[in-house]
């Protein structure tokens, strides 16, 4: 799949000498201790600390505890190898400075040239919201509307534009105002339910190096080595007047954007960072509340004995949009590296990765038995686990409640979930039990105290997972080595899950969005079963040339013993693609309307049936799929060619099953592309004009809008007929 270019520009500050590490410690005693006394979480409400950001001390009931001092927090970094590298000798010699974080210049919103003043008013639309995993918990999007007003990321990720919508006038559509930013990258916006607030979070570029010799490594002169790091930013904007949004907050965070949730008016950021020692000095998680600065204490860092031979600080801070009165609170927790999230009304699930190494090697009759058989190298046995933990949040107020394992890798957030009490997660792992590695498919229910209380492993052993969702007391897992098993399992009994019927079809579904309580909606590519997928390199992987385009089915999972695909379409040749496979935000679906939104790159191979598309400028193709022509491509190109990029629109309901409604793009030089595809291939068309590439849809009344980098457009939700562009500038 093309990838949208995002510039990440990059700002040098002032060098600052070593001494900075001594600051940071200085810092500690400053504002280290502002956090509450540990088993008495703060209740929302409650009086704030002086300072301008709290450290929550979590009430904890596991074997977490915090690091009594400075030196402890040292002496636990310095037993792991990989968490002090700039501490090792082989830097620890360089003679230089080192480049200091510190936060960005705040971006000023200005309002757009030409335009009147704006202001929230109480009309009642109807219109679609971001693609998520748990009612009532928000999620970071590069989109939001609340029906009246657009919110977008554009320009290269580069800006965040405020929109009048206008779906009752769509020729006024317009921005209204815009905030760039010049050195950060906005990657996620949150809008407050009342429409007034706009919170910006996103990453600013900070290259740090140590400039000079390196006695017997490198000579003298020669800057090295140089690395990257980041700070994360909360912005929050009073957006009332949408024509002139005024900055309410300021956080900047130092380490890299994990992930976030929005709860009621309490935004959840998880930033993580980097542990070590610099020439000998603990570098510390340091916020920024404006320009002043306030560095964790070790005495308010979690951690617990883990097999990590690395280390991160995780933090998570608690943020009221609607209220710049109420200070922030955060947490730290020493871990390995944050992996996927789940956050339910209640509670964050943190997890990690923890691979744990067995020894080598190289025959297979030895205990724990090699992947590969004489006379190769020696091969390095190992296992992978994760690690989860869970952590009570309520507003302001987080309570380390559990900590547990499972064997296995997790794949994204949806293979997780919290129902009636139980964390349920679907993982991966591997059996090296022979001389070659087996994929093994595992899914675990844990209790309130992330203790397995019931399981089933090694569920289609040797085939990959590619996706899973649990409704209710179900969970759907699809697998695929050369055909597609759906499997129901039954998790009405936490401690005795069970499969309860199967499917198996060609093709895969790499996600699945509920239609309603029995039906699911699969999105994933089809596959010519007829290919061996064990000429693939991986094992678990799909041979490349068996997978064909696009495929989109419906599920009837009303008889959980026999699991049916009711209908299905097939989009485009091998290469076909859709942003919606990897991102479900990308998906715009409404049961009530029968409506369904996917972005599709769509390529076509000589002589191909396969569906293609007419979309020119916002045309409709009256409901049905317009076959390529063919020959398609020149003969002597042999391969599926990109010849389009847009949106289609379905239509999904139980007695027509799935149909073609139409297509949109935005690509203006789409029909003579369609017209003729060596236009495509001789040059580089979807890197010419990926800015407008449909990443986003939603409606708005009985107007779809389609999102890309540089633009906005508006087509009736009816026939699909081009209404107004608005240009992103």
């Amino acid at each position: 799949m093309v990838q949208k270019e995002v510039l990440k520009k990059t700002k040098i500050y002032g060098l600052i000498a070593l001494l900075l590490a001594i600051v940071l410690v200085a810092m500690i005693f400053a504002y280290g201790n502002t956090g509450i006394s540990p088993g008495a979480p703060r209740q929302p409400g409650s009086s704030q600390a002086t300072q301008s950001l709290g450290t929550q001390v979590l009430g904890t009931q596991t074997s977490l505890k915090t690091f009594s001092s400075y030196d402890e927090l040292k002496n636990y970094l310095n037993q792991s190898s990989g968490s002090n590298l700039y501490g090792s000798p082989s830097y620890s010699s360089a003679q230089g400075t080192f480049n200091a974080l510190a936060p960005e210049a705040v971006p000023a919103p200005y309002a757009a040239p030409t335009t009147a003043s704006a202001t929230s008013q109480g009309t009642t639309n109807d219109y679609s919201t971001t693609n998520i995993q748990v009612a009532g918990v928000d999620e970071a999007d590069t989109v939001k509307t609340d029906g009246q007003y657009m919110y977008v990321i554009g320009n290269n990720s580069q800006v965040v534009y405020i929109l009048d919508a206008s779906s009752a006038n769509p020729q006024n559509a317009q921005v209204l105002s815009k905030i760039s930013f010049d050195s950060g990258s906005p990657m996620g916006i949150y809008l407050s339910a009342d429409g007034n607030e706009l919170a910006v979070l996103g990453s600013n570029y900070v290259p740090y190096a140590i400039y000079g010799s390196f006695p017997g490594l490198y000579p003298a002169n020669v800057m090295f080595p140089s690395w990257t790091t980041n700070t994360n930013f909360v912005y929050v904007y009073d957006v009332s007047d949408k024509a002139n949004p005024v900055l309410t907050r300021n956080i900047t965070i130092s380490g890299s954007y994990v992930d976030s949730r929005m709860i009621g008016n309490y935004v959840y950021d998880i930033i993580s960072e980097n542990a070590y020692l610099l020439n000998g000095t603990v570098l510390l998680p340091t916020v920024f509340s404006g320009q002043q600065p306030s560095t964790v204490a070790p005495t308010n860092i979690y951690y617990v004995n883990s097999s990590d031979s690395a280390y991160m600080y995780t933090t998570i801070m608690a943020l009221n949009i609607e209220n710049s009165q109420e200070q922030a609170v955060s947490t730290t927790i020493l871990m390995g590296n944050a992996g996927s999230i789940y956050v339910s009304p209640s509670n964050i699930y943190l997890t990690d990765e923890v691979t744990t190494y067995q020894g080598t090697s190289t025959t297979a009759t030895q205990t724990g038995t090699a992947i590969v058989p004489e006379p190769f190298m020696p091969v390095q046995i190992y296992s992978q686990g994760t690690e989860i933990y869970r952590i009570a949040i309520s507003g302001p107020s987080f309570t380390l409640a559990a900590e547990g394992n499972v064997t296995g890798t997790v794949m994204n957030q949806y293979s997780m979930d919290e129902y009636n009490g139980y964390f349920r997660i679907a993982t991966t792992s591997y059996d090296y039990s022979s001389t070659t590695s087996t994929q093994e498919n595992n899914l675990y229910v844990l209790d309130s105290n992330l203790q397995v209380v019931g399981q089933l492993e090694n569920l289609a052993s040797g085939e990959a997972l590619h996706s899973a969702r649990f409704i209710g007391d179900r969970c759907y897992l699809v697998t695929f080595n050369q055909i597609d098993p759906l499997f129901v399992v039954d998790l009405s009994q936490p401690t005795n899950p069970m499969v309860l019927g199967n499917l198996t079809i060609p093709g895969y579904s790499d996600f699945l969005e509920p239609y309603d309580a029995t039906h699911l909606i699969g999105i994933g590519q089809d596959v010519n079963a007829s290919i061996d997928a064990n000429k693939a390199e991986i094992p678990g992987d799909v041979y490349y040339t068996a997978v064909l385009g696009l495929k989109v089915s419906l599920f009837d999972v009303s008889n959980v013993t026999n699991p049916k695909e009711t209908s299905s379409i097939v989009i485009g040749d091998s290469g076909t693609t859709s942003e919606a496979l990897t991102d479900p935000k990308a998906i715009l679906f409404d049961a009530s309307r029968n409506l369904l939104v996917l972005p599709v790159e769509l390529y076509i191979s000589t002589n191909s049936t396969a569906t293609a598309s007419s979309g020119a400028t916002g045309t409709a193709t009256s409901g049905v799929a317009i076959p390529a022509p063919a020959p398609l491509i020149p003969a002597e190109t042999n391969y599926p060619q990109f010849i389009w990029q847009g949106v289609y629109v379905f239509n999904v309901d139980l007695t027509n099953g799935i149909t073609i409604q139409g297509n949109i793009t935005q690509l203006d030089n789409s029909p003579a592309y369609l017209a003729n595809p060596s236009l495509a291939a001789a040059g580089s068309y979807p890197w010419n004009e990926s800015q407008y590439f449909i990443t986003r849809s939603l409606y708005i009344n009985n107007v779809l809008y389609t999102v890309s980098q540089n633009r906005v457009q508006l087509n009736n939700l009816s026939d699909l007929s081009l209404l107004t562009k608005v240009e992103l500038t």
